[in-house]
């Protein structure tokens, strides 16, 4: 299966907010990060299933919306608007995402909250 199929199947599973779904697309040594600091969200498949539980149990609004997609081989980036992130936030985030035998091996994220009145744009 082609990279930008396999991620366009993960996200929609996130915002079915359906975690194993969800978790099945993810590499055994999953990890994600917030870009620019090197923060470690959450490093495997079990602390993954924790960090992602949590997120869906307690957002019930949470939908991204990908906004442009860019694919080179195994490497997916995607400039997102993300809805009822944590505490009801809208969030824009740049997504690059590595996968390694069809199964997302790390996600990594730059993140801005933005005012719903501010516009974003689809190239």
């Amino acid at each position: 299966m082609k990279a930008s199929k396999i991620i366009h199947k993960f996200m929609a599973a996130y915002n079915e907010r359906n975690l194993e779904k969800f978790i099945s697309f993810m590499h055994p040594e999953f990890k994600s990060y917030l870009f620019e600091s090197q923060q470690c969200l959450c490093s495997g498949i079990v602390d993954a299933k924790k960090v992602y539980g949590k997120r869906f149990r307690e957002n019930k609004d949470l939908f991204v919306t990908t906004l442009n997609r860019i694919v080179n081989d195994n490497i997916v980036v995607e400039s997102q608007f993300i809805e009822g992130f944590d505490k009801g936030k809208t969030i824009h985030a740049i997504a690059i995402f590595e996968l390694q035998n069809n199964k997302v091996k790390r996600a990594s994220f730059v993140r801005r909250e933005v005012l719903v009145t501010e516009n974003i744009s689809v190239l």
